[in-house]
């Protein structure tokens, strides 16, 4: 007796093939029709942290901050008349954050008295979070330097609310 040869695929051979076709697929998504989601992972990012920073100066009854720097961001808190940049740095929702390397912080604070630039020298934070839930009203832009694309807005209002949204899209 013969054996006749079988054709066709085995399940395996089939599995392997969409495998291989998924795995593709998304690396084609991510490169091309994805973009960059990097600044509006960020600002969703920074907005929990605000939330999460709100929330604990209301349940601390504790004065804090949120102080920029060129490469990040820091949670600080009021000890006596000192700001205390260590304050969170063993806390996972609050601890100090550095930007992927291509993305830049820009602040306004609505022209209050002492609108500063982050990074400065000065130790006071750029945005205050007090234990009221109140907190400085501001807008924090991400944005990639040098790309023509609609920065990332992060903005607060006095009375504790926390938003973020592309720029000239409505909060």
């Amino acid at each position: 007796m013969h054996a006749r040869a079988q054709s066709g695929f085995t399940l395996l051979e089939i599995m392997v093939v969409v495998v291989l076709i998924g795995i593709l697929t998304s690396v084609a998504v991510m490169r091309i029709g994805g973009g960059d989601d990097r600044p509006e992972r960020e600002a969703r990012r920074l907005a929990a942290v605000l939330n999460a920073a709100t929330d604990e100066a209301v349940i601390q009854a504790r004065e804090l901050g949120l102080r920029l720097d060129q490469d990040g961001y820091t949670v600080v808190r009021l000890d006596g008349d000192t700001w205390d940049a260590d304050a969170f740095d063993h806390d996972r929702a609050l601890a100090p954050h550095t930007l992927p390397r291509d993305l830049t912080l820009v602040i306004s604070t609505d022209d209050l008295p002492g609108e500063r630039e982050p990074g400065d020298s000065d130790d006071t934070p750029h945005v205050l979070i007090l234990s009221s839930g109140e907190l400085t009203p501001f807008e924090v832009e991400i944005r990639h330097p040098g790309n023509d694309e609609r920065p990332w807005i992060v903005s607060g209002d006095l009375d504790g609310s926390i938003d973020y949204h592309r720029e000239g899209d409505a909060p």
